[in-house]
């Protein structure tokens, strides 16, 4: 089987009953959603910050970024997520799970305009279509304008 196609994980997230994804590799972990204290005169999408054992991590709504409709209601979980030297926590509606998916589950083509280089495309699994996104490019959208 030497053919075979290649394989990954993803953490797949609702927001607003849109399935969405990142890679595993960046994640740290899930905590449900705690104090978030706010930050003054941050961003829109900066929803204040959490103290996860002695780290402060900044917490940004991931819907605000995205340009996706929301329920703060609805909010209940944070995934934590590291790439290069930045941690940021993102705040979504609930944890799906983890994915094993093959390249074929994979349609880079059908990539929406509306997340243009923050997605990397669309999976396509048990009938659902789950966004992936490109958490290196959100992070660094975000800490780019936040000139961290």
């Amino acid at each position: 089987m030497a053919d075979a196609l290649k394989e990954f994980e993803v953490l797949s997230f609702e927001i607003d009953e849109q399935a969405l994804a990142f890679d595993v590799d960046n994640i740290e972990m899930v905590i449900e959603k705690s104090d978030i204290t706010p930050v003054p005169k941050s961003r829109h999408f900066v929803e204040g910050v959490i103290n996860l054992r002695g780290r402060i991590i900044p917490v940004v709504n991931l819907a605000k970024i995205l340009g996706i409709s929301f329920d703060e209601q609805k909010m209940k979980s944070i995934i934590v997520a590291r790439t290069k030297d930045v941690e940021v926590g993102f705040l979504v509606d609930r944890v799906l799970g983890v994915l094993r998916i093959t390249e074929n589950q994979l349609d880079l083509t059908n990539v929406s305009d509306k997340f243009g280089k923050k997605s990397k495309g669309l999976v396509k699994t048990d009938g659902r279509l789950i966004i992936y996104l490109d958490i290196d490019k959100i992070i660094e959208e975000i800490t780019v304008k936040e000139g961290v």
